[in-house]
């Protein structure tokens, strides 16, 4: 019961901070040893989690958002220089700019914008976890690395 009440506090960090999580899990602050494979399942899960929990989330703010737009001001949209650039990184890159820069920007924004910009895309969820998978293997790599080169 122990270990799992510890993977769930691991789970839940990976969905919070998710770039931390797997330098924390490896570098033992709390003197638990997670080997390479458990640290990356976990933050994996976590971030799946997060990800499955904030699209639905994401979709649902879209809607709740989309119900409130006033019809009787026709305010012409202005495009701002960040409008333009948003706009361009978006049909440059698509969803993989986005599962680029996701490590960085957390799980639960990251959801959100996938609800938001890729609703359409069947497989963004799919897509968004796979990102966060292939994170977590390279971050848990180079965690462990760190810790064997202080040892």
């Amino acid at each position: 019961m122990a270990y799992l009440l510890k993977v769930l506090v691991w789970v839940l960090l990976s969905i919070a901070k998710f770039i931390a999580a797997p330098f924390v899990m490896m570098m033992n602050p709390t003197g638990e040893d997670w080997t390479w494979i458990e640290t990356v399942l976990i933050t994996t899960t976590g971030a799946a989690i997060g990800v499955f929990v904030f699209y639905h989330f994401g979709e649902w703010l879209s809607a709740q958002l989309s119900r409130f737009k006033f019809k009787s001001s026709k305010k012409k949209k202005v495009f701002t220089r960040s409008r333009r650039m948003f706009v361009r990184l978006k049909s440059r890159f698509g969803i993989l700019g986005l599962i680029m820069i996701s490590v960085f920007i957390s799980v639960p924004l990251t959801g959100i914008l996938g609800a938001r910009l890729y609703k359409h895309d069947k497989a963004a969820i799919p897509k968004l976890i796979l990102g966060f998978a292939t994170w977590s293997v390279l971050l848990t790599t180079l965690a462990y690395l760190l810790k064997l080169s202080g040892q």
